[in-house]
């Protein structure tokens, strides 16, 4: 009987398939967190996650979009405001809520709520909002502004997308080479805050700012409903063009001057960042400015004078984008 069983059996199973055919077992494909915590070059990023408790959350059904800093990323914070954050030992030693609340407001400011691949990001410029709530009801602290060119994608302009597609059963994962920032002030605020930092910069932009004919000026670059690009001279650049005007200071500028040459800087129609910046010509608030290719950067030039570098690129406010520059840009 036992024979006459194991008989039936083959038979059943010569019956039942090919030959040549091969049952696989299915493979089990690995949630957001599960890929991170397998690439170790993620090692920083997934004790982050752990610390702000967000490994529950982006192991969820999702789907996600994570924009990841690799371990490489978060090292460039070492030494700054967020040295807590620069390491994992370092991470893993944070016992302080309100830092551990700060890290998962960062974090969640690189994640999106739909699964978007680089194929999925429109060429150009756009915009995308994160999983970050704002921090007030009117701030624009929780959007970030990709720039896709060929096969190049840029996050708030300075931030490359260094490998994309990184699949996962609830999205997808790209790693970027810098940890994004949320914005925290005003144009307006990074003006003056540098002005009475030390060593203070922007003091001359500031008092041409708060001259009553440049009021109007001000208002815009403190709104929070603004969306727009400042070119902002250093001190340096102020003193050279007062020189230049024979002129000893900024109250001498007559308003009519004065005005002009602010709006000469101002870029109305929304957030411009490096990587969205091609040689040619830009509108500004009082006529063209000339942006023209420099090494790995671009210079501007106004109307007329020595054409400005961008010193300082991408300084990401709540309602715009500050490039420094070292010269100012006249009409």
């Amino acid at each position: 009987m036992r024979l006459l069983a194991v008989g039936v059996l083959v038979g059943l199973g010569a019956t039942g398939c090919d030959d040549d055919e091969v049952d696989v077992p299915p493979v089990t494909q690995q949630n957001i967190v599960q890929v991170a915590q397998g690439n170790a070059d993620f090692s920083v990023l997934v004790a982050a996650v752990t610390k702000a408790d967000l490994a529950t959350t982006l192991s969820g059904t999702g789907p996600f979009t994570v924009f990841a800093p690799n371990n490489a990323a978060f090292a460039k914070l070492a030494g700054g405001p967020l040295d807590a954050f620069s390491s994992a030992a370092k991470i893993n030693a944070v016992t302080d809520a309100n830092q551990i609340a700060a890290l998962r407001g960062v974090l969640l400011y690189h994640v999106l709520g739909a699964n978007v691949t680089a194929g999925d990001i429109a060429a150009g410029a756009s915009t995308s909002t994160t999983a970050r709530p704002a921090s007030a009801p009117g701030v624009n602290d929780n959007s970030i502004y990709l720039t896709k060119a060929g096969n190049n994608v840029f996050i708030n302009g300075g931030t490359r997308v260094v490998t994309a597609d990184i699949d996962a059963s609830n999205g997808t994962i790209h790693a970027i080479d810098n940890v994004l920032l949320p914005p925290s002030q005003t144009i307006a605020g990074i003006v003056q805050s540098s002005a009475t930092a030390s060593p203070a910069q922007f003091t001359l932009l500031l008092q041409a700012l708060s001259r009553p004919a440049a009021q109007a000026l001000l208002t815009t670059a403190a709104a929070n409903t603004s969306n727009i690009t400042v070119f902002a001279p250093t001190d340096a650049a102020f003193q050279a063009a007062l020189t230049a005007l024979n002129l000893q200071n900024v109250n001498q500028i007559p308003d009519a001057t004065l005005v002009g040459i602010l709006q000469k800087h101002i870029i109305g129609t929304g957030r411009v960042f490096s990587s969205d910046l091609a040689p040619g010509n830009v509108p500004t608030l009082n006529g063209n400015v000339t942006i023209a290719a420099a090494g790995n950067g671009f210079t501007v030039r106004g109307g007329s004078g020595t054409a400005a570098n961008i010193t300082a690129a991408n300084i990401l406010a709540t309602n715009g984008v500050v490039h420094v520059i070292d010269q100012v840009l006249l009409p």
